[in-house]
Formats: structure tokens, C-alpha cells, sequence
């Protein structure tokens, strides 16, 4: 019979101690930091000679070593930036709303069409046409196609030549609203 202890038998041995633990920075973040000094001396340096001045080097490389430090130190504490479609569709606070979605995506389409009689009757008609066959299926068990005749009754004569003939023109608002009332009593 073999002695083990229980911290092997519930979470196996601990080889993970033996590794060598490593700092939080990998190299290349302590090379661009130097690269960052040098680089900010050397147009400090520049700088200075350019107006006629005259500092330590030194001196600059401390001041270029100190700015380094507080912008990784900044960077460190800043928080992360948000993702670039946060404030696409919703604030970062808020749930979705599938209503509201719905409705941009209506006026969209509608702000998109409102002035082209062909772009209303590719885009606009046949979604409102999609929305009465499903009033209909919902509530009556049929749709235009099924049965066109009982569809026809229901949905009444104004509506019904709307759906199924091409406009000229897009119907203005208030023509547009006493079509979606006449949805509505379906």
C-alpha cells in the first residue's frame, strides 16, 4: 500500500513550485523602454543644440528616463479602452433592447427609401408584406399565398392593393400610418 497525501490524491503533486517564477515584463517591454529613452535624449539633445542651449547629457537622459516611467506607469493604471462597436448598438451599461433594434432597422430602411419608388418596392413592400402573413398566421392560421381569397377579406381592399402592386411614388407618413393601422386590425 502506497502513503500519499491527501493534497496529491485531491490536486496532484506540486511540481508547478519548481519552475523558476517570471517577472511580470517580458524583455521586449524593458527594450522598448530603453529604445523610448535613447530616443527622447536624442531629440532633447537635438532640441537643445538646435536653440543654442546647452544641458548635460545626463541630465536629458534622466528627464527622457523619468517621462518613460510615467507614461508606462499611466499606461498601467489607465483602464482598457472599450471595444470599437461599444457604442454601435447599445451602451456598455444596458441590455440589447430587440425592440428598439427593430425599429432603427425599419427607419433605416424606410429613411433609405424614401424617396425611390423602385428601392420601396424591393425593400419596404415585400417586409410589410412578410409582417401581415404573419399577423395572419398568428391569428387566422393562413397566409396570402394559402389562401388568397378569406387573406383578402381580412385584410381589406386598401392594404391588400398595396402589397400586391408595385407604388410610383412612396407613400407619404400619413398614408404609410393608415396602412400600418390597417395591419393593425388584422
Amino acid at each position: 500500500m502506497s502513503q500519499s497525501s491527501i493534497d496529491e490524491l485531491l490536486g496532484g503533486a506540486y511540481e508547478d513550485d519548481e519552475r523558476p517564477q517570471r517577472s511580470g515584463r517580458p524583455a521586449s517591454a524593458y527594450a522598448k523602454a530603453l529604445v523610448a529613452v535613447l530616443a527622447l535624449t536624442a531629440v532633447g539633445v537635438a532640441a537643445l543644440r538646435t536653440a543654442k542651449l546647452d544641458a548635460p547629457a545626463w541630465f536629458i537622459f534622466l528627464v527622457s528616463c523619468a517621462l518613460v516611467l510615467v507614461y508606462i506607469t499611466l499606461r498601467g493604471v489607465r483602464p482598457p479602452l472599450p471595444p470599437r462597436a461599444a457604442g454601435r448598438r447599445h451602451l456598455p451599461d444596458t441590455a440589447p433592447d430587440g425592440l428598439r433594434h427593430a425599429v432603427k432597422r425599419w427607419e433605416a430602411r424606410l429613411d433609405w427609401c424614401h424617396a425611390d419608388a423602385g428601392a420601396f418596392n424591393r425593400k419596404v413592400i415585400p417586409a410589410l408584406g412578410e409582417v401581415v402573413d404573419e399577423r395572419l398566421r398568428q391569428r387566422h392560421g393562413i397566409t396570402r399565398e394559402s389562401n388568397p381569397v378569406r387573406a383578402r377579406n381580412i385584410v381589406g381592399e386598401p392594404l391588400w392593393s398595396f402589397l400586391s402592386t408595385p407604388v410610383r411614388r412612396p407613400p407619404a407618413p400619413r398614408e404609410l400610418a393608415n396602412l400600418i393601422a390597417w395591419m393593425e386590425r388584422i
